[in-house]
């Protein structure tokens, strides 16, 4: 967004507040300043030299938690989300509470492995005992070995042997497609397992699954850090890299990977990866869930934001998961509220991720299940610590887990 689009989204603010009915930071606290009004409104008067950039400032424009949630609600049209980014750019030199993250990322932003790998040094010193003091959010222990990592030597399931294994592509006995996986920092680091269901689906029926190793990070993360520079950067290297794909779909198991590269990279370098989708969309385009059964289970779905309102996708889980034998689905109160993670959101207002998080506990308990499935690695994230704090026992599946499950006939 250029500057003078940036002026003209904030003159197109007539104060109408529709904005602030879905913003789970204003819901929450219930102060204009936290809600997509107040943060335009603020905004304006930087730009019209009626406030200055401060640190008060910059935490109230950070303080979003950039769900989307208010996407289409305005009457004007404000693309608020880009609006918010914009004003970060302009305001993270006074930033301070993430300071240390923007280091930490503009260091780790093409050294990815690198930097897991400390941290993962660093979570097993430290964490647990700054964990058990409150002082910092949980974190899922960070896996000792990559998926991509893995996935570039090992043939990752058993049933599969080293034969039918060759740089980084997996072919089943008959190929009757090709997919590329973008696998994303979350699911590369912390949740290597799910990207393990996606193969292993994905093979069960006898597609051909590419895995590029020099996949970077999507960018998310720098966006919101007000980092445009380093963001563009890993866009231009994840396209680059993709282009040469010849696929009949890349999917990421991440609505916030998938968001980023279909609907920002066009905006950031003018181009995106085509045939880029999340897995649900593919998995009901390609009718991957017929047929499937799995143990009796009670299951709810928790709507990812950036896969509910900023990609649209919200029955295709729920079609998937009501046409599995075995599944008995209850629809949950207020499905669609955000969980509160929010990515680095989580660490920087602490807080106020769980009390957004702890909102969603009494939906989750209404409806009596013994599984909560969502379809964000994130969300499971948020939902594995309010978990731990509340006490209340369920499993918490990515979607793409019980697939797995369903597939190969037992549970994991």
């Amino acid at each position: 967004m250029n500057e003078a689009a940036y002026l003209n989204e904030l003159a197109k603010c007539v104060r109408c507040g529709a904005c602030k009915s879905r913003c789970p930071t204003y819901l929450t606290v219930l102060d204009e300043t936290t809600g997509a009004r107040g943060r335009i409104t603020m905004l304006g008067a930087l730009m019209g030299d009626r406030l200055a950039p401060s640190k008060r400032l910059s935490e109230k424009i950070f303080e979003c938690i950039l769900c989307g949630a208010c996407k289409g609600l305005c009457p004007t049209g404000i693309d608020i989300l880009e609006t918010i980014y914009h004003g970060r750019i302009r305001l993270k030199g006074f930033y301070n509470k993430g300071h240390l993250l923007m280091m930490a990322m503009r260091l780790s932003a093409s050294r990815m492995n690198s930097a897991f790998f400390i941290l993962r040094g660093a979570q097993k010193l430290l964490y647990h005992s700054l964990y058990k003091l409150n002082k910092f959010p949980y974190i899922p222990e960070i896996a000792s070995i990559s998926f991509k990592e893995a996935s570039q030597v090992y043939p990752v399931r058993k049933k599969f042997s080293p034969s039918e294994f060759s740089n980084g592509v997996y072919k089943g006995t008959k190929r009757i497609g090709r997919v590329a996986i973008f696998v994303g920092c979350s699911v590369n680091y912390f949740y290597p397992h799910l990207g393990d269901s996606l193969l292993n689906v994905l093979l069960s029926k006898d597609y051909e699954v590419v895995v590029l190793k020099g996949e970077v990070c999507c960018g998310s993360p720098m966006r919101s850090l007000g980092l445009e520079a380093e963001a563009i950067a890993l866009a231009k290297k994840n396209v680059e890299l993709f282009s040469r794909v010849k696929a009949d779909a890349i999917l990421s198991l991440c609505p916030t990977c998938t968001i980023t590269i279909k609907n920002e990279y066009p905006l950031l370098i003018g181009d995106g990866i085509e045939k880029m989708m999340d897995v649900n969309e593919f998995l009901i385009n390609n009718d991957f869930y017929k047929g499937l059964k799995i143990s009796p289970r009670v299951v709810s779905y928790h709507d990812p934001c950036h896969l509910n309102y900023g990609l649209g996708i919200r029955n295709e889980p729920r079609e998937i998961l009501k046409n599995i034998d075995g599944i008995e689905f209850v629809e949950m109160e207020d499905a669609g509220d955000c969980c509160g993670f929010g990515g680095l959101f989580s660490i920087n207002f602490k807080e106020l991720s769980q009390r957004i998080g702890n909102k969603k506990v009494k939906s989750i308990h209404n409806t009596h299940i013994d599984t909560l499935v969502t379809s964000c690695p994130g969300c499971i994230t948020q939902f594995e610590s309010i978990k731990r704090q509340v006490g209340f026992d369920i499993d918490i599946l990515h979607i793409i887990e019980l697939i797995d499950m369903a597939i190969r006939g037992y549970e994991v």
